[in-house]
């Protein structure tokens, strides 16, 4: 019996190994290419608006915290800005995911940087 377990373990081994365990995201991630260009302008517009809407807030009071997270929130702008533009330019080839990460990490740093500045 034993024999059999490990006979029919092995010849589902390469079955298993070609099969990639993200395979069941395939389907989801074709729909929502789909509609990559209209989350694009909305995470875009959005991001406008929180820009905005900080650059007022640092108007309003003077604060370096808050001069820091508004330059975050101008830099989230920047980078969905210029992945929708790379939509419909480049279509990927000047927003790839190292600028992106470049981006991220910088933003990432600035929000550190106000959260735990003295």
């Amino acid at each position: 019996m034993k024999k059999l377990i490990a006979l029919s373990g092995l010849a589902l081994l390469p079955s298993v190994a070609l099969a990639a365990p993200w395979d069941f995201l395939r389907s989801p991630m074709e729909g929502v290419m789909t509609i990559s260009p209209i989350v694009a302008w909305i995470v875009t517009i959005i991001a406008l608006g929180v820009a905005i809407v900080s650059l007022l807030a640092v108007r309003k009071k003077k604060s370096r915290r808050l001069m820091i997270v508004s330059g975050a929130f101008v830099l989230f702008f920047i980078k969905s800005a210029l992945a929708l533009a790379d939509l419909y330019v480049s279509p990927g080839t000047f927003m790839n995911v190292s600028i992106q990460g470049f981006f991220d990490l910088v933003i990432i740093g600035a929000l550190f940087i106000a959260l735990f500045k003295k």
